[in-house]
C-alpha cells in the first residue's frame, strides 16, 4: 500500500475525537504539558421535554481541574450557544467558553491551492500534483524528480486480438534534465517536497471528514481555579415533541377508566440513564438562530475612487480657494461612510429559564377550542356526578373478556366472566399505575417522574400520564343535523379538576368490548369532549324553528312617543325518530345565535364555543324531542297603537307599578283603540264586499258587449241590464259604508293621538 509524507497526521486524533458524540460531556484536569483527553463523563441528570420541539437537559457532578470539554453535534451546537449556563455550587466560577470557528466547506477550500481541491485516489493526487517536486519508491527504486504527468500507454493487442492497455505511468524529469517512468500500481510511498501542497492536501481532507453531521463540536469551558468544582451544565437543543395515547374503558352507569401514556423518544446521540424526567405541557416561544457561523457585514467597494489617469495641476481662479485632490478624496469618503448604515450589532443570547412566568388563563363558561374530530372542547354544563374525577385512581374498567364456552350452564358462565373480569380489573390497576405527579406552573403544566428514567440512545419509552377514573357515557353525537352527514356514536369524556387531558389518539372499550378509536382535543379541567368512534344509523332528525315576542313592558310615553321593552324568542323543536332496538341518549349539535341567551335550558345541555349540545332521550323504536328556546333583549320606539303597544299597555294596567294618574287616560286610550279595530275589521270587510262586486259588475258588461244585435238577444240583454243595475245600487250602498266607515276610524285615530300626547309616563 502507498504511503505519504505530509500533514496527514489529523487521522490519529480526529479517530479519537469521533469517538465522543451527541453531546456526552467530558471532563479532564491539566497537567503539565500536553492536556490529556477525555477520561470521565459527566453525565445527564435531568431532562425536560416541551411540546414545541426542544429539550431541557441538566449535567450534574464534581471535578477537579481548570477546564472542561463540551462536545456537541453540529445540528445542536445553535440551540447550546444560546442556552448554555454553567454554574458551580462550590463556589467557583467559568472564566471562558471557547469553539472552532465554523465555516463552510466551501468558503475552506477556496483557500487551498486549486491543485488539491479535487484530488483523489493515488493517480488524481499524482496527475494534479504536475510540476511539484517528489520522491518515489516503487519497483524501480526510489526516483526523484518532478511530476511530468500520468499517462496510460498503449501495450499493443493480446493473443486473442483484442487491445490490451498497460496500467497508469508516472513521469518525472530529474535534476539532470532526464525523463523517467515507473508503473503507478508498484508506487509503495510518496513524498511532497513542497511544503504548501503537503498542508494543502491535509486541509483537503480534513474538510472532507467535516461533512456530514457526526463529527462533534468542542467546546471548551475554562474554570477559575485548579479546584474541585461542583458543577451543573445545562442547555437546551431540538428533540422531538413527546406525545400522549389513551386508552379508556366504559361501562354503563360506571363512567369512564382512562389511562393515559406518553410516548417518548430520545435521538439526542446519549443514553438517558437514571434521569431525572419532566414532560411539560405547553409551548414556550423558541426558535433557531445561527451563533456558531461567524457573521459579517459587506461593506462597499470604493476601488473605482482611485484615479486611474493622473490630472495636471489646475490653473488657479483668483478669489476662490481650491482645495487640494488628496483632501477632496477624504472629504468624500468620510462622506461616504457617514452615509453608510452602521452594522448591526449580535443579539446576546438569552439565559435558559426552565420555567417563565406568565399570567394565569381566565377561565370563562365557554371554552374557544374546537377539534375536527371530537366537535370541541366544551365547559362542563352541571357539575360532574360525585365519586368521579377524585383523588387517586379508581378500579380500572378490564379490556373485553373472552367470550361465553359452548356446552356451559349459563349460571356457570356468568360467575366465570365476573371472575375474569374482576381478575383483569386489578392487573389493569397494578400494571398501570401513573408514574408521575402533575404540577400547574403559569401556562404550563408539568409531569415529572416518580422515580429515574432510563432512556437507551435511539429508542423509544412509554410512561404512564393518567390512571383515574372520570364522569362520562356512551352517547350518540349528530353534528350537522340540516345534511345528510351520518351519526356517530361517541364517548362523552367529562375531565375532573386534577389535570388537562393533551391530545392524543384514543382506544376505545364499551361494556368490555372493542368499540374503536378516537381523537382526543386538548381538554382542559373541568372541561368536556365528544370522542366519536364509530357511525351510527337508524336515526332521523327534524328540526322546526319559530320566532315570537314576549315579555314586553311598557318604559316610558313622552309627547306621543312609546317606548317598550321585551324579549325576541326562538324557539327551536328537535324531533328524533329511531329503529334502533337501543335507547340512545343523543346529542344534537346546534349552532348557539349570537347575542342570545339560552332560557331555560334542557339538562345536562353542554355549551361549546359557538354551538350548543342539547341532550335528547330516544327509547328504542320510539321517538323523543326537546326544545331549545334562545332570548333576545328588544327595544324599540312606536308613535302607534300597534299589537305589541297594545299588550304592553294591558300588561302595564295589570302590573303592581302603575301610575293612577294615567290609568284613566290609558284605558279610555285602549277603549277607543279597540273600537277603532272594530271599525277597521268592518271597513275591511266591506272593501272585500266591493271588490267582489266590483267584479261583478266587470263580468255582466262584459256579456252585454259580447251579444249580438237583433230581436233574438233582446231578452237576455234586458235580464243582464238588470242584473247590472242591482249590482250597481249594491256597490253605491258599500262604497257609502265604506266612505262612513273611514270617516269614523278618521274620527277615532285623531282622538287616540289626543289621548295618547295626554299621557306622560317617565
Amino acid at each position: 500500500m502507498a504511503k505519504f509524507k505530509g500533514s496527514i497526521g489529523w487521522l490519529v486524533a480526529g479517530t479519537a475525537a469521533a469517538a465522543a458524540i451527541g453531546g456526552a460531556l467530558w471532563w479532564q484536569q491539566t497537567p503539565a504539558g500536553a492536556p490529556a483527553l477525555p477520561k470521565d463523563e459527566l453525565a445527564i441528570s435531568k431532562v425536560v421535554l416541551y411540546q414545541n420541539g426542544v429539550g431541557y437537559f441538566e449535567r450534574r457532578g464534581k471535578i477537579k481541574g481548570d477546564r472542561i470539554e463540551l462536545r456537541i453535534r453540529p445540528d445542536q451546537i445553535n440551540d447550546v450557544l444560546k442556552s448554555l449556563s454553567i454554574l458551580d455550587l462550590a463556589g467557583g466560577s467559568p472564566s471562558s467558553v471557547a469553539l472552532p470557528v465554523e465555516r463552510s466547506g466551501d468558503q475552506l477550500a477556496s483557500e487551498l491551492p486549486p491543485q488539491v481541491r479535487n484530488a483523489k485516489g493515488m493517480v488524481g493526487l499524482l496527475a494534479v500534483l504536475r510540476g511539484a517536486q517528489v520522491t518515489v519508491e516503487g519497483q524501480d527504486g526510489t526516483l526523484s524528480g518532478r511530476v511530468v504527468g500520468v499517462e496510460q500507454l498503449d501495450a499493443g493487442k493480446g493473443s486473442d486480438g483484442t487491445a490490451q492497455r498497460d496500467s497508469e505511468r508516472l513521469t518525472l524529469m530529474t535534476a539532470s534534465d532526464e525523463l523517467i517512468s515507473t508503473p503507478v500500481a508498484k508506487i509503495r510511498k510518496v513524498s511532497i517536497g513542497d511544503r504548501a501542497l503537503s498542508v494543502g492536501l491535509g486541509q483537503s481532507l480534513d474538510i472532507s471528514r467535516r461533512e456530514g453531521a457526526w463529527k462533534p463540536v468542542s467546546l471548551e469551558v475554562r474554570l477559575a481555579g485548579d479546584q474541585t468544582h461542583d458543577l451543573i451544565i445545562s442547555y437546551i437543543h431540538e428533540v422531538p415533541i413527546w406525545r400522549p395515547a389513551y386508552r379508556a374503558w366504559v361501562e354503563k352507569g360506571k363512567g369512564v377508566q382512562l389511562q393515559g401514556w406518553a410516548i417518548v423518544d430520545n435521538v439526542s446521540g446519549e443514553s438517558w440513564k437514571d434521569v431525572e424526567l419532566t414532560l411539560v405541557v405547553g409551548s414556550p416561544l423558541s426558535f433557531r438562530y445561527d451563533l456558531h457561523k461567524p457573521h459579517t457585514v459587506v461593506r462597499p467597494d470604493l476601488t473605482g475612487r482611485v484615479q486611474a489617469v493622473a490630472e495636471a495641476p489646475p490653473e488657479a481662479d483668483l478669489g476662490v480657494e481650491q482645495a487640494a485632490p488628496a483632501e477632496d478624496a477624504k472629504r468624500k469618503e468620510r462622506e461616504s461612510a457617514e452615509e453608510r448604515p452602521a452594522a448591526p450589532a449580535m443579539a446576546d443570547a438569552a439565559s435558559s429559564k426552565l420555567f417563565g412566568e406568565a399570567p394565569e388563563s381566565e377561565e370563562g363558561d365557554v371554552v374557544a377550542k374546537s377539534a375536527p374530530a371530537s366537535g370541541g372542547l366544551m365547559r362542563k354544563a352541571e357539575a360532574a356526578p360525585k365519586g368521579y374525577g377524585g383523588g387517586g385512581p379508581a378500579p380500572a374498567a378490564a379490556p373485553p373478556p373472552p367470550a361465553k364456552r359452548r356446552g356451559q350452564a349459563a349460571p356457570r358462565d356468568q360467575a366465570a366472566a365476573a371472575a375474569e373480569d374482576s381478575a383483569r380489573r386489578e392487573a389493569a390497576i397494578r400494571s398501570a399505575q401513573a408514574l408521575v405527579t402533575g404540577q400547574e406552573i403559569g401556562p404550563l403544566y408539568t409531569y415529572k417522574a416518580t422515580a429515574p428514567i432510563t432512556v437507551p440512545d435511539r429508542s423509544a419509552a412509554l410512561i404512564n400520564l393518567v390512571n383515574r377514573k372520570i364522569d362520562g357515557q356512551d352517547v350518540v353525537l349528530i353534528r350537522d343535523p340540516y345534511s345528510s352527514a351520518p351519526a356517530f356514536r361517541a364517548v362523552l369524556l367529562r375531565n375532573g379538576k386534577e389535570s388537562a387531558l393533551e391530545s392524543g389518539p384514543i382506544t376505545l372499550y364499551v361494556d368490555s368490548v372493542f368499540a374503536g378509536e378516537g381523537f382526543i382535543a386538548r381538554v382542559g379541567k373541568d372541561e368536556t369532549s365528544f370522542v366519536p368512534y364509530a357511525k351510527e344509523s337508524g336515526l332521523t332528525v327534524r328540526i322546526d324553528s319559530k320566532d315570537e315576542t314576549a315579555q314586553l313592558q311598557l318604559v316610558k310615553v313622552v309627547d306621543g312617543r312609546i317606548t317598550i321593552q321585551g324579549k325576541t324568542l326562538r324557539t327551536r323543536t328537535i324531533d328524533l325518530t329511531s329503529n334502533s332496538d337501543q335507547a340512545h341518549t343523543v346529542y344534537v349539535k346546534l349552532s348557539r345565535t349570537s347575542g342570545w341567551d339560552v332560557q331555560d335550558p334542557p339538562k345536562n345541555i353542554i355549551n361549546g364555543a359557538s354551538d350548543l349540545y342539547v341532550p335528547v332521550e330516544v327509547p328504542a323504536k320510539g321517538k323523543g324531542s326537546a326544545k331549545l328556546v334562545e332570548a333576545k333583549p328588544v327595544s324599540y320606539e312606536e308613535t302607534a297603537l300597534s299589537a305589541n303597544v297594545v299588550t304592553a299597555f294591558e300588561l302595564y294596567l295589570k302590573g303592581p307599578k302603575l301610575d293612577a294618574a294615567i290609568a284613566g287616560p290609558l284605558k279610555e286610550l285602549l277603549e277607543v283603540r279597540a273600537a277603532q279595530a272594530k271599525i277597521d275589521e268592518a271597513r275591511r270587510a266591506l272593501q272585500r264586499q266591493r271588490d267582489v262586486l266590483d267584479e261583478e259588475q266587470r263580468r255582466i258588461q262584459g256579456n252585454l258587449d259580447s251579444l249580438p244585435l237583433g230581436a233574438v238577444a233582446d231578452a237576455l240583454r234586458k235580464k243582464l241590464v238588470g242584473q247590472l243595475s242591482e249590482a250597481s245600487t249594491k256597490a253605491a250602498l258599500v262604497a257609502k259604508k265604506l266612505v262612513e266607515s273611514e270617516v269614523q276610524e278618521a274620527a277615532l285615530r285623531e282622538q287616540m293621538v289626543t289621548l295618547l300626547r295626554g299621557i306622560s309616563l317617565k
